[in-house]
């Protein structure tokens, strides 16, 4: 019964933890005036210069026709820019504008600074343990969403 009653505890943690994350988002979206699909989407460049319009569907999790209409969005706001595909034609290309490249470096700043203020509630010396928890159950979570 111990086991039934940790489950349903971790069910409760992860529903309460989801929803502190997505207030997280929309308040760091807001900042930033943008909105949290937009936000998500800009986050999606981490590391990248330029990704086809797949690529950041994949990276974003949206369809594709759902990126198109944030992509236009962004364009509209400056943050980014639509070009053909250098090696095919056929691919569409979006990158970051250099204003949409100083919103990236705030966005990155921000959710640093939120998770050093996260760390820094935790007991001394708690720090690693938390992440390679946290770690264990995304990889456990990946591996239960592949079933």
């Amino acid at each position: 019964m111990e086991k039934k009653i940790q489950a349903e505890r971790m069910a409760d943690l992860t529903f309460e933890l989801l929803e502190h994350c997505q207030v997280k988002r929309e308040k760091m979206a807001e900042m930033l005036h943008l909105t949290v699909a937009e936000f998500k989407l800009i986050r999606g460049f981490r590391g990248s210069e330029t990704l086809s319009v797949n690529e950041l569907a994949k990276r974003v999790e949206l369809s594709s026709s759902r990126l198109t209409r944030i992509i236009d969005g962004l364009v509209a706001k400056g943050l980014v820019r639509r070009e053909i595909g250098l090696r095919d034609r056929r691919v569409m290309e979006i990158s970051l504008t250099p204003k949409g490249k100083k919103i990236e470096a705030e966005l990155e700043e921000m959710y640093v600074k939120t998770h050093l203020d996260i760390l820094s509630l935790l007991p001394p010396g708690a720090d690693d343990s938390v992440i390679l928890a946290m770690e264990k159950l995304r990889d456990a979570m990946k591996e239960w969403v592949k079933k």
